[in-house]
């Protein structure tokens, strides 16, 4: 789930992710994730994204949507 970096072999690249969730998150939930930016979304949702930059970060942030009671409908990653 990582990319070398095109410059430096041996090193990784941030891959940035979307991350939609159920409904409206308020801003001091939000903050829990200070890696990610969060916006409100059309449907009662909300969009978090960020660069992530490994799988163990990945699983993290998911674990601590999950820890917090909110639902992810949709993971993408984002194009460069």
């Amino acid at each position: 789930m990582t990319r070398s970096a095109r410059r430096s072999p041996g090193r990784t690249a941030p891959v940035r992710y979307e991350f939609r969730v159920v409904g409206a998150v308020s801003a001091a939930l939000g903050a829990a994730f200070p890696e990610l930016t969060a916006r409100a979304g059309l449907a009662a949702g909300t969009t978090f994204f960020g660069p992530v930059l490994d799988s163990a970060q990945l699983h993290g942030l998911l674990d601590r949507f999950h820890a917090l009671g909110l639902t992810v409908v949709e993971l993408r990653q984002l194009p460069d």
